[in-house]
C-alpha cells in the first residue's frame, strides 16, 4: 500500500449531522442520511459524541426551543466513511 493511501485511511473523521425538516418545521428523522446537514466535523467519534451531548443538554433544557433546535435533539454522529452518506 502506498503511503498516501495509508494516510487517507487514517483521516476518516466524524460528522455531527442534523436531519432535514418538513414544511411543518418538524425534523424528518427518516430522511436518507445523504440528505442530512453536517453542522461540524471531528477527528474522533468520542469528540463528536461529547459535542452532541453538550448540544442536546442545552436544547433539552430550553422549554421554548425552535424548529432548528428541535433538529438538534435528533442529531447523530456519523463516520465519514458511512455508506449511508452516499446519495441514492
Amino acid at each position: 500500500m502506498k503511503f498516501r493511501h495509508a494516510a487517507a485511511l487514517t483521516l476518516v473523521g466524524w460528522y455531527l449531522m442534523i436531519p432535514p425538516i418538513f414544511q411543518n418545521q418538524e425534523p424528518d428523522k427518516d430522511a436518507p442520511l445523504a440528505q442530512w446537514k453536517t453542522i461540524d466535523t471531528y477527528q474522533t467519534g468520542a469528540g463528536c459524541r461529547d459535542e452532541l451531548a453538550k448540544l442536546t443538554a442545552l436544547v433539552a433544557g430550553n422549554i421554548n426551543y425552535s424548529a432548528i433546535q428541535r433538529r438538534t435533539l435528533d442529531a447523530e454522529c456519523v463516520s465519514a466513511d458511512d455508506p449511508r452518506l452516499k446519495a441514492q
